[in-house]
């Protein structure tokens, strides 16, 4: 039994020799969850994502799993995890009338917030929306982007260039 386990046993030099580098697993943990990230993007079957160039198609991903991160950090608590908003209240950002013809007030509000009233789906709101000015353009186009095509939204990629040119 002895003379067995010495035979199996790895000396700590030969171990090392197959053994992967810790650089190389961090990369290889990175890769995977990046993959597995982008495969459940929801923009993988959206219309306005099929139509971009792979350079584009892969900018997009990139700010929809931002944008996802950033809007649970300053948005979900009053907009809800499904976009639906807080009845009468809070407007809702899934299936949203007023975000899909109004990209230019949509960065304002982010930007800036608001305490006018706005209509969404028919409907009145007269909510407090708090500025977000520690958020550069770049992460306002992300927000934007996951926002405009989360929950069935499909109004497309919003650029960080276009939104620098919205805030002027």
């Amino acid at each position: 039994m002895n003379s067995l386990l010495k035979s199996i046993t790895l000396t700590h030099n030969q171990f090392n020799r197959f053994s992967f580098q810790p650089s190389h697993f961090n990369f290889l943990v990175f890769y995977f969850l990046f993959l597995f990230f982008i495969s459940c993007s929801p923009a993988r079957n959206n219309e306005a994502f099929k139509k971009l160039s792979t350079k584009e198609q892969n900018k997009f991903q990139k700010y929809i799993i931002q944008g996802r991160d950033l809007y649970k950090a300053n948005c979900i608590f009053c907009h809800q995890a499904d976009g639906l908003g807080v009845k009468k209240l809070i407007p809702p950002l899934a299936g949203s009338d007023y975000l899909k013809v109004n990209q230019k007030q949509t960065a304002l509000l982010i930007k800036n917030g608001s305490t006018t009233p706005i209509t969404v789906n028919g409907i009145s709101y007269s909510p407090t929306m708090p500025a977000h000015a520690h958020l550069t353009n770049l992460e306002i186009a992300e927000l934007m982007t996951y926002i405009n095509n989360s929950w069935g939204n499909e109004f497309g990629f919003v650029d960080g260039k276009y939104v620098s040119t919205l805030l002027e």
